[in-house]
């Protein structure tokens, strides 16, 4: 090899070091300053556990027909719509269970509870689908009114904000709005398809809608109109259901999946799929936050109503800032820093059982009403993949909205699925560091070989 060539090799190993060192400094550079602009160390992700799974409502009902809702009140109380058997609940926050409003075809009865929310003075909004109305009772479970409901389809989730109310009606294809006490309905406008789930945040600004025809989660800046998409983690058993909302987090049910899931610092992650027996969550249909962030889900299919609690919300902790401290006669020892669709069938006029003021035996489960179906109380069968209230008569398995998984089996998620997931914090930032400091390295032997050589 001519001497040219070897001094071709020579440039071109400089030329390598040259570009390699400087890339690997402005990685370095980039990383430290995403590690300096960081507020401080960020506390471990948020988890949920799940603790209690209740099957009855002692003293009041010994067994749940189908809990298609629940709601928190403003104390903590837990509001518990039963669809099939009991009426609407009430757990106190020392777990005392009671009797709000009982069902049955009465004046002051509830019909086929299938949604509950409240207001912020106390009254409490009901969709019953036997009859079907939208009902308001007063805390202590006296109706105040009943107006017509959107759709004879059964509502699976409202909202309430002053006298503003969202439903949302499965399989009718369309978020509803009314003003309490008109009775007249309209549509939201918007891009989902199938809404199933509703909430709004605490200053009544943003709507959080659920929809199970594009498997998304949706917000609606109620003032400016503007729709923007959250995305949602699914796959072909995928079907969001029940939504709520705390403190910008949203939470939504999987119903196809059984899982609830979380979406808390932007990213999507399981929040839990299981009672504290490790029984898998079946058709489950909404989902409440809590007093400590705990999470209610009404397990339909499984007829009973499960509670998991919070790690502790995920915080930044915030470093203290770095001073110079001024020089003086005599030091101190002490820090200078302070830290710092339409039904089929009409409901029937009576319900298909006699309610009683006495505990409420468990029902022989038949089949889960759907929307197509004659609201009764007819409790889900737990096991047999049976749907909730409000599920579309035309969804078929493995179309994309499929049904349920079957009893007892805990469906994975699809492969590559957590690949979407985001990762966020500091912790992709110290690999990156490594990897560049590595090729720094590499690039100054590179060049001191080549020096080398040119000797």
């Amino acid at each position: 090899m001519g001497r040219a060539a070897h001094r071709a090799r020579r440039t071109d190993g400089s030329r390598a070091a040259v570009a390699v060192v400087p890339a690997a400094i402005a990685v370095i550079a980039v990383g430290l300053g995403s590690l300096l602009t960081q507020d401080g160390a960020v506390a471990a992700t948020e988890t949920w556990t799940p603790t209690v799974a209740e099957s009855s409502a002692p003293p009041v009902a010994s067994t749940f027909g189908a809990p298609n809702d629940v709601h928190h009140e403003s104390d903590g109380s837990l509001l518990v719509a039963d669809f099939s058997a009991n009426g609407l609940l009430r757990r106190a926050g020392d777990g005392t269970w009671s009797t709000v409003a009982p069902f049955g075809t009465g004046a002051r009865d509830v019909w086929n509870p299938s949604a509950v929310t409240t207001t912020t003075d106390g009254r409490i909004l009901v969709a019953e689908a036997g009859r079907p109305a939208l009902t308001v009772l007063d805390a202590d479970g006296t109706v105040l009114s009943r107006t017509a409901p959107p759709a004879r389809r059964a509502v699976s989730e409202l909202a309430v904000d002053g006298s503003t109310v969202y439903a949302a009606v499965p399989g009718s294809g369309t978020l509803f709005t009314t003003e309490l006490g008109s009775g007249s309905w309209a549509a939201v406008p918007g891009p989902w398809t199938d809404p199933s789930g509703v909430a709004l945040s605490a200053d009544g600004g943003t709507l959080t809608v659920s929809d199970a025809g594009t498997d998304e989660v949706w917000q609606l800046d109620r003032a400016s109109g503007a729709v923007t998409s959250l995305g949602f983690p699914g796959d072909a058993q995928t079907r969001p259901r029940g939504v709520a909302v705390d403190d910008g987090d949203v939470f939504v049910v999987d119903n196809g999946r059984g899982a609830v899931w979380a979406l808390t610092g932007g990213s999507w992650t399981e929040a839990f799929s299981s009672a504290p027996d490790g029984s898998p969550l079946v058709n489950p249909t909404a989902v409440s936050v809590g007093p400590g962030r705990s999470l209610v889900v009404a397990d339909y299919n499984r007829q009973r109503v499960v509670t998991a609690v919070s790690s502790g919300r995920a915080v930044v902790v915030p470093s203290p800032a770095p001073t110079t401290a001024l020089p003086t006669v005599d030091p101190t020892s002490g820090p200078t820093v302070d830290p710092t669709s339409e039904p089929t069938v009409d409901p029937t006029s009576v319900p298909t059982a006699v309610p009683t003021s006495a505990p409420t035996a468990a029902p022989a489960p038949t089949t889960a009403p759907g929307p197509e179906a004659t609201p009764s109380v007819t409790a889900a069968v737990p096991g047999a993949g049976t749907e909730p209230p409000g599920r579309p008569a035309t969804d078929t398995a493995g179309a994309g909205t499929g049904a349920g998984p079957a009893d007892g089996a805990l469906v994975a998620p699809a492969a590559g699925q957590q690949g979407d997931l985001a990762w966020t914090g500091a912790g992709p930032v110290v690999p990156a560091l490594l990897t560049a400091t590595a090729l720094a390295g590499s690039g100054v032997l590179l060049g001191g070989l080549t020096r080398r050589r040119r000797r």
